[in-house]
């Protein structure tokens, strides 16, 4: 998988200009396929029995692509930063 990257990484550095870059960084890369399962999560977005873990995103079976990964991301910060400010109070 890491010769695959590496070449494709060469490739889209011949094929897109600016896109080789000294301070660039590869992050997470997308894979084509989706998560064959599904992490359990309750209404609160929580998982059940692993305290404090919000599984979220296609890798945890609850998207289908980026949009609506991105927007499950959204939810599950929104659920944090409303218990962070709970618990404050």
């Amino acid at each position: 998988m890491n010769e695959r990257l590496r070449e494709g990484l060469r490739k889209a550095c011949s094929k897109l200009k600016g896109f080789e870059h000294d301070q660039a960084v590869v992050v997470a890369p997308e894979s084509r396929t989706s998560a064959p399962v599904r992490i359990p999560r309750e209404k609160g977005l929580h998982h059940p029995d692993i305290h404090n873990l919000m599984p979220c995103g296609e890798g945890a079976g609850y998207a289908g692509g980026i949009l609506s990964a991105a927007l499950d991301g959204v939810r599950v910060a929104k659920e944090i930063s409303r218990l962070s400010q709970n618990d404050a109070n």
